[in-house]
């Protein structure tokens, strides 16, 4: 019987591999890759699972690998001089973490927190590097990503510099929204499926757990949004959208 056991696990462990390894096949960083050059890069894969509230690694340790999300989401959170959290976003399945540090060789520039049961895939730093000198696509796909993350840091600062609370709330409940955005299970609006408290908010946004509280508050009561079982329910996205543009 344990020897059955025993076997049936493994069967599922090797199965679960090979989703994983598919699912990072299709990502924008391997999609360019013919099969033949994917069955050499895919010896550089490792896959890791980690519970909800798993530290991936902590903003100034030294960059030793590059994480691709297959399942889950995860928080990365910046530590200030003056102490205090900034969650500057949340990533999920098949976005990448870590790839500034990876390149620059500089210590990694936020601390990644898993919010739920999360998968990822991790390539080591030297690994990544060779793949890159070996395959000219896979940089490429790399220089987009790293734009697309400039700009995500430019807007952040923006907002922080020039918005109000409450357009900086309403803006990230929106890109939660496409993150992590179901169907409601009340039949009305989209539920953001991620679990995220008020310091959460507070920290995404700049501003006081107090604060956050407010806000949140004062969306539910004009009816833009509602909680359900400890997630937010947007039920006026347009509404919102007007907050978010003040």
């Amino acid at each position: 019987m344990k020897k059955t056991g025993s076997t049936r696990s493994n069967a599922r462990l090797e199965e679960m591999k090979w989703e994983m390894m598919q699912a990072v096949r299709t990502t924008p960083l391997f999609k360019s890759l013919s099969d033949s050059d994917w069955n050499d890069v895919v010896h550089y894969l490792h896959g890791h699972c980690y519970p909800a509230d798993s530290y991936l690694f902590f903003q100034g340790d030294p960059p030793e690998a590059l994480y691709i999300i297959w399942s889950g989401r995860v928080k990365l959170v910046r530590h200030t001089d003056q102490g205090r959290d900034v969650v500057v976003t949340v990533l999920g399945s098949e976005q990448l973490i870590g790839e500034m540090a990876i390149f620059d060789g500089r210590p990694y520039s936020m601390t990644a927190v898993t919010l739920e049961d999360t998968a990822v895939i991790t390539i080591i730093r030297n690994d990544l590097l060779d793949i890159i000198h070996r395959y000219p696509e896979v940089s490429f796909e790399v220089i987009l990503e790293l734009n697309r993350r400039l700009r995500l840091s430019h807007d952040l600062v923006r907002s922080l510099a020039v918005d109000r609370v409450d357009q900086r709330i309403a803006r990230a409940l929106l890109r939660l929204k496409e993150l992590g955005g179901v169907p409601a299970p009340t039949g009305q609006g989209v539920m953001i499926d991620i679990h995220l408290t008020r310091q959460d908010i507070a920290e995404m946004t700049g501003t006081t757990v107090e604060t956050a509280i407010r806000v949140m508050s004062r969306l539910r009561k004009s009816g833009l949004t509602k909680n359900y079982k400890g997630r937010t329910i947007i039920l006026d996205t347009q509404g919102l959208e007007r907050i978010a543009r003040g």
